[in-house]
């Protein structure tokens, strides 16, 4: 399953007597975890991670996950809900996968009421969406539900929003040994990289990469070495939907192999 990451901006616009809010977003690819001085500004807005998995329990349901808001130092995260001036979407492609011919024909979007914990979350969709690209409007809505607790909406739908431990495993000390111009406290003199590889636990570990096998470890001469994991201290903020499959089957057809990537975006064009 292809997973993209975004994140980017939005801009509100008036016609008539009544407001439409368009979200327009930069795309980008990859894990942030304040990769960026965007994000860095306003965390609720990082896109940490995106993840899908099957329910373990019933092969007829799918569970999306979007994290944000990283680093929150582990159990600290009362007051900490996600920003009331961000639309959070995941936005999926059911159909030309294969071809890499994608095309979103699928949005799932969340908003906030306030700031807080003790917000309420309203969640649109799934549902087709109302624009394809860099530039949405909210689709139909679904139902709302409270920050921190899982809530049953109908048709299936299962939701929660609430703090979570980071799941993504990162081994930042020997990341900056690979490439240590990444580490912002080095600049503007940068020394030379030390390592030339992650460290893996051990020798016959298996390296696989987008499906390609690549051998073990050892036989790539990686350093075998005890990681350390240096996110397992901190929590984040997780969206979380879990759905019968059939939601996600293209028009007329079965579920199969989706395209899935997230988006967040506020109303002016840059973080609060």
């Amino acid at each position: 399953m292809r997973l993209l990451r975004s994140i980017g901006t939005m801009a509100a616009v008036f016609l008539f007597a009544f407001s439409i809010s368009l979200y327009t977003f930069r795309a980008a690819r990859g894990s942030d975890h304040q990769d960026s001085p965007t994000v860095v500004k306003n965390p609720l807005a990082d896109i940490t991670d995106v993840y899908a998995f099957p329910d373990p329990h019933n092969g007829s349901r799918v569970a999306l996950a979007m994290d944000v808001r990283p680093l929150i130092p582990s159990g600290m995260y009362a007051g900490i809900g996600l920003d009331p001036h961000v639309l959070y979407q995941i936005k999926i492609a059911t159909k030309g996968v294969a071809s890499n011919s994608i095309k979103e024909d699928t949005v799932i979007q969340f908003t906030a009421d306030t700031t807080g914990s003790s917000q309420h979350i309203t969640l649109y969709g799934p549902a087709a969406p109302n624009e394809v690209g860099t530039t949405n409007t909210l689709v139909a809505k679904t139902g709302t539900f409270d920050f921190g607790k899982v809530a049953k909406l109908g048709k299936g739908i299962k939701v929660f929003v609430g703090p979570r431990r980071d799941p993504f495993f990162f081994d930042l000390a020997q990341f900056f040994k690979i490439i240590p111009d990444r580490n912002y406290m080095n600049h503007p003199h940068t020394p030379p990289a030390t390592a030339t590889s992650f460290r893996f636990a051990h020798a016959d570990q298996k390296i696989i990469l987008n499906g390609v096998n690549y051998g073990t470890a050892g036989s790539n001469d990686c350093v075998i070495k005890k990681p350390h994991d240096y996110l397992a201290p901190y929590d984040v903020l997780s969206i979380v939907i879990e759905m019968p499959k059939k939601m996600l089957a293209p028009a007329g057809g079965s579920p199969g192999v989706i395209a899935l990537w997230a988006t967040t975006a506020t109303p002016h064009g840059h973080p609060e």
